[in-house]
């Protein structure tokens, strides 16, 4: 019954996708239609509210373009990292886009866009951006991909989990009922080579510091299992991991928090309104003396071509009048 109506509301959301324009940087849209997700749980527990793939003809050539609409940011980094093609190549210094031989993949905001047969350049994707319906960032990405390791990471095994069923498809070595979703926890969770082994690698945040020690206890009373926690973050290595490869890992893991404290300042000096009137009166000083000036170096230019002019032709009036009676 759950899983039907699970489907019901995909369904009803996806029949209402509108998302890709008629025209789009030169190009026509010949086709849209929506997209169902292969997993409707997933999409469900992600905040997925629309999804659409179309197909562009124009100067660039026929591409297809696939969207989906997520409630926040948060979402649609999660989706991306569970949608991404396998060799799809991360672009450097950023974990929300990869590239494949004809295409790219990217989560932008509470969206997350795939490109075959066409990798449009920025101004070309702010373009699609300002059309976007109901583009947001919901409080912007996440920290925690920041945290995973660089070093011994597989690629693109990153997967940002939010829920349970995310959690049994994606980490099913751990079980749900001490993981503490219901708190608002959220999980990054990842494959590090360490040696010849491949484990997996979480790292799960907590709202409170209380909460992560709670959890943190719960945590090491698994068999086998690795566990560190700094702060709000618990960092696990669930069984199967050798502990001296694994502990660096973990002695690597330190919150890094952001405050913004709002301190008292110096308030600002009062206006002296005396230097102001002040600064009125030489300033207007000035402009007099300038214009005094001006006017006095006019009247010696002036009297100086009038005596020229009385020399030159002996009289006031240079006009000679000749009378014919």
């Amino acid at each position: 019954m759950l899983r039907r109506l699970i489907l019901t509301v995909c369904c009803a959301g996806l029949a209402q996708a509108q998302i890709w324009p008629e025209s789009w940087h030169g190009s026509k849209r010949v086709k849209a239609a929506p997209v169902a997700p292969e997993d409707p749980a997933l999409w469900a527990e992600y905040g997925g509210e629309a999804a659409e793939r179309a197909l562009y003809d124009g100067p660039v050539g026929r591409f297809a373009a696939t969207a989906w609409r997520l409630q926040d940011a948060t979402g649609a980094l999660a989706w991306y990292q569970a949608n991404r093609p396998a060799k799809c190549t991360p672009v450097r210094d950023s974990y929300t886009r990869c590239v494949t031989p004809g295409g790219m993949m990217l989560a932008h905001q509470n969206y997350v866009l795939l490109f075959e047969g066409w990798r449009p350049l920025e101004k070309e994707l702010q373009e699609f951006y300002r059309a976007a319906p109901a583009m947001r960032s919901g409080g912007g990405l996440p920290y925690l991909p920041g945290y995973l390791p660089e070093k011994g990471l597989v690629r693109n095994s990153e997967r940002y989990l939010l829920g349970v069923h995310s959690l049994s498809r994606f980490l099913p070595s751990v079980p749900p009922s001490i993981v503490g979703f219901e708190d608002g926890a959220e999980v990054q969770a990842g494959k590090l080579e360490l040696g010849s082994t491949v484990a997996d690698y979480a790292i799960f945040y907590y709202h409170t510091p209380q909460l992560a020690r709670q959890r943190e206890r719960e945590f090491r009373k698994q068999p086998g299992w690795l566990v560190k926690r700094s702060y709000v973050l618990v960092a696990v290595f669930p069984g199967g991991a050798p502990e001296a490869l694994a502990r660096p890992v973990l002695d690597a893991l330190e919150w890094k928090a952001e405050v913004v404290r709002n301190e008292g300042t110096t308030p600002p000096p009062v206006p002296n309104v005396g230097g102001l009137l002040l600064g009125i009166f030489k300033l207007t000083g000035l402009l007099l003396l300038i214009c005094f000036g001006g006017g006095c170096v006019f009247a010696f230019f002036a009297a100086l071509l009038r005596r020229r002019r009385i020399r030159l032709y002996g009289n006031d009036d240079p006009m000679t009048v000749v009378r014919i009676d």
